[in-house]
């Protein structure tokens, strides 16, 4: 089988961060990089973009050392377990690589006696916070989350969310931190007690990403302005929420 060759150039490699073949810097590239950008700040930022990709990674990690201790030296977090209580999603994100559809002969959530028996193994290794991650409203799109909802008693998925946080609060002590997409200010009201922390990543502003070709097209739940709104909604309700962008750059040929 034929392989592409990448030259080894350690001053314009894309992937040496990650330890991956190496990339020229092409003309492509530097037409890409000019074209993401417009307005008075495009010649500066298509400078820095053809910079960054040109300086030797020992550089770059010694300007960034600089910058960092300029602030600060210290790095806090939190040992958390990961708790995937449904990888089903009614939005269909093309790059996405965690939500699944349904599989014959696979629950489609977690039980609660799963999510507990995580979280107490985390506890026994020194966790502190239970990340709960799911796809967003996947009973609204796939029959089969709507029916073993049913069979336990829950309506939606933010209800049954809300149950199995309450349970780790319960049972363990670890403090519940709850991604669960596109909801209304009440919903998010109710979580707030059963959590300490909620987040919703904004991940782009554009609307072009909706269309058909683009990353979200299908997403009903990644419109700007949905998820910009239950930002809003957080700050109103007072909960403390993480947030944030995806940034990708699209320099693969075609």
């Amino acid at each position: 089988m034929q392989q592409t060759q990448w030259r080894m150039r350690p001053q314009l490699c894309m992937h040496r961060l990650v330890g991956k073949p190496c990339m020229p810097v092409t003309k492509l590239m530097k037409s890409r990089i000019a074209a993401a950008t417009h307005g008075p700040a495009a010649a500066f930022t298509s400078h820095v973009a053809e910079r960054l990709l040109a300086t030797p990674l020992p550089e770059l990690m010694a300007e960034a050392a600089a910058i960092r201790d300029q602030a600060h030296r210290h790095i806090t977090f939190s040992p958390k377990v990961f708790i995937p209580l449904t990888r089903l999603c009614r939005d269909s994100c093309n790059y996405c690589t965690f939500a699944q559809p349904p599989k014959p002969g696979r629950r489609t959530y977690m039980t609660i006696d799963e999510v507990l028996e995580v979280c107490k193994l985390g506890q026994q290794q020194g966790c502190m916070e239970a990340l709960f991650t799911l796809g967003d409203k996947p009973e609204l799109l796939y029959p089969e989350a709507a029916s073993e909802l049913a069979s336990m008693g829950y309506s939606s998925t933010l209800e049954y969310v809300q149950a199995a946080a309450a349970a780790v609060i319960a049972e363990t002590g670890l403090l519940p931190h709850i991604n669960a997409g596109v909801m209304s200010q009440q919903n998010m009201e109710r979580l707030k007690h059963v959590s300490a922390s909620q987040g919703l990543m904004l991940e782009g502003t554009s609307p072009a990403l909706l269309a058909p070709g683009g990353a979200h097209h299908n997403c009903p739940d990644k419109d700007p302005a949905l998820r910009l709104a239950v930002i809003e909604a957080a700050g109103k309700a007072r909960v403390p929420f993480t947030s944030g962008m995806h940034h990708s750059v699209h320099f693969c040929e075609h």
